[in-house]
């Protein structure tokens, strides 16, 4: 679809066959395939040397998929299902409300400035926006719309919408067409077109309404399985501030963002060493390595957990976005290489000082330690493709969820 809205011709041209489906379908598996690979070798997850066969197709050394990605993500939608699995029964809760909720109701005040301020528009007229669009489906009596931007503006007026939140919602939620697709408009990035990237800002999860002109008697085409998975997923993933921070552009937006994950970071690490301390340890969090008299540029320690036999964990909290795609994968084993000062090595600097100065550690806690009892642990709230990876400065089973042994 975002393809076709800028390529395909709006008339004449001809009618798309399911052989011609087929091939296409055919033909974009291979372009995420080969982009796939491309981006493995980009982050030296898999050698650079590929074979050519005569008849066009290539094969290279996957073992990486074999060793780390398969595995991850075996572990990954396992834990997916047992979670899915022991929720079952809210599937039939009776969720009715008598009285309709509005989002600033809901929704923190910092939130909402926040959107209000990166999209133009507001929590609550999207919400009254996307009312509009189901109504007009059930019409219809289709799941797949086809209207045009004046009966869309005319709709939305005569339901109590302004003009320009008319004119905002379609501008900020909706993908234009453009003369080639592969060219990347003003103000965006190749990744925002590239199919196998997630986060881009031109797909159609992020903008849901196809529209191809920008005449009030240019048609505008919508999916409504679609339309209320984008925004519910927009909105719900931004206020949990799990969307990347280069989605967005303004200033206002991207300090929303690091503030709640600062706080649920923060939070994050008291639900480690609260689960700790049900299990038999004591724990601390955000523990100043100054305290233990280190010199201040080592930072903190998430969490400092120990037992009355003189047992220590030095533990990094991390909440992490789940690695859905090769590029992601790479991107985040790039950062927990345990080389240059990344977030691996960092808190490996502080596990060595400490190991080295273990009677600090006793002076804070009480209790007598030596540095063979002193561990490094990074307790991650998803499952990370750094659990299958070799030659990392802590062994892989001391990298992951908590809800594998200490």
């Amino acid at each position: 679809m975002e393809v076709a809205v800028c390529e395909s011709p709006a008339s004449a041209g001809r009618s798309l066959s399911n052989w011609d489906l087929d091939e296409l379908l055919a033909l974009t598996t291979l372009l995420i395939e080969a982009a796939s690979d491309s981006d493995a070798i980009y982050w030296d997850l898999i050698e650079p040397a590929l074979t050519v066969w005569a008849n066009g197709e290539y094969t290279l050394d996957r073992a990486f998929y074999e060793r780390v990605i398969q595995p991850f993500i075996a572990a990954y939608t396992s834990d997916e299902f047992r979670q899915a699995a022991t929720s079952y029964e809210s599937l039939y809760r009776d969720r009715s409300a008598s009285v309709r909720l509005r989002l600033d109701e809901t929704l923190s005040p910092a939130f909402i400035n926040a959107f209000t301020s990166e999209f133009r528009i507001t929590p609550d007229d999207v919400i009254d926006v996307l009312g509009e669009l189901v109504e007009l489906a059930a019409e219809r009596n289709s799941v797949v719309v086809e209207t045009t931007i004046g009966e869309l503006r005319g709709r939305l007026i005569a339901r109590g919408l302004s003009t320009d939140t008319c004119t905002t919602f379609v501008s900020v939620f909706a993908l234009f067409h453009r003369p080639n697709w592969d060219r990347v408009p003003v103000g965006f990035r190749r990744k925002d077109i590239s199919p196998w990237r997630y986060g881009r800002r031109l797909s159609v999860t992020a903008r849901p309404l196809l529209v191809f002109g920008v005449t009030d008697s240019d048609t505008v085409i919508y999916g409504l399985g679609t339309l209320r998975q984008s925004l519910a997923y927009l909105l719900d993933r931004t206020e949990r501030g799990q969307m990347p921070a280069d989605f967005f552009t303004t200033d206002a937006m991207k300090a929303y963002l690091g503030a709640v994950n600062h706080e649920r970071g923060h939070a994050f690490a008291e639900s480690v060493a609260e689960a700790l301390r049900r299990d038999g340890w004591q724990a601390r969090t955000s523990v100043k390595m100054r305290e233990l008299s280190a010199p201040i540029e080592y930072g903190d320690l998430d969490v400092l957990a120990w037992t009355n036999t003189g047992r220590v964990q030095l533990i990094e909290c991390k909440r992490l976005q789940l690695a859905r795609t090769v590029a992601e994968v790479g991107e985040v084993c790039r950062r927990f290489r345990g080389e240059a000062m990344d977030e691996l090595a960092k808190h490996m600097r502080r596990v060595t000082w400490i190991q080295a100065h273990a009677s600090s550690v006793s002076k804070v806690i009480g209790i007598p330690v030596i540095a063979e009892n002193i561990e490094a642990r990074v307790i991650t709230d998803v499952h990370v493709p750094m659990q299958y990876l070799e030659s990392l400065p802590i062994p892989p089973q001391k990298i992951g969820p908590l809800n594998t042994p200490l």
